[in-house]
């Protein structure tokens, strides 16, 4: 009985992480492009999902959402001042604030994923937070935006936003 018991007693501490809407995959190499699936395990309280919006945060200039059949995508640019090169001898002049998708729905007790490929910022070793707010009928809202302060756990919060760890670039030529 004890052999059985310490697997579930495990499982049911895992479940809760499974009910946050998590990245995928969860870390991504500084400087490179990621294909990124947010995945959203439930509604909100029972109501299904109408409306997910992902925020991306300063440092992200490049983000393009892959469209599902059924919602509709948003894009949300903000200008950059100063414009910065976009290594192609051009110069990026906005940036990808947010995206959403909106229609669906998806019923409360089915998942989907919501993909996006973004340039991932940063030089590594920090964590990358998107917070997230998933819109359900009714007007239902959950805003997957916690931040964990420094010294505490994401398990230490309710609704933590989804999390990238960042690594660092590789170095040519190393193995």
């Amino acid at each position: 009985m004890k052999r059985l018991l310490l697997p579930l007693a495990a499982l049911a501490l895992a479940m809760p992480a499974a009910a946050h809407v998590t990245i995928d995959p969860p870390q991504a190499v500084a400087g490179g492009y990621l294909r990124a699936t947010f995945r959203v395990p439930h509604g909100c309280d029972g109501a299904a999902t109408e409306r997910l919006v992902v925020s991306f945060p300063e440092g992200v200039t490049i983000a393009r959402p892959m469209p599902k059949p059924g919602w509709r995508l948003t894009i949300t640019r903000a200008p950059l001042d100063p414009p910065i090169d976009n290594g192609h001898g051009g110069q990026i002049r906005e940036r990808v604030t947010s995206i959403a998708w909106e229609g669906g729905p998806l019923p409360d007790e089915q998942y989907d994923e919501f993909t996006v490929m973004f340039r991932v910022p940063g030089h590594g070793g920090e964590v990358l937070h998107l917070p997230t707010v998933q819109h359900c009928s009714g007007g239902a809202t959950t805003a997957w935006t916690e931040v964990p302060e420094t010294g505490r756990r994401v398990t230490d919060y309710r609704h933590p936003a989804p999390a990238l760890r960042v690594t660092p670039p590789r170095i040519s030529g190393s193995n």
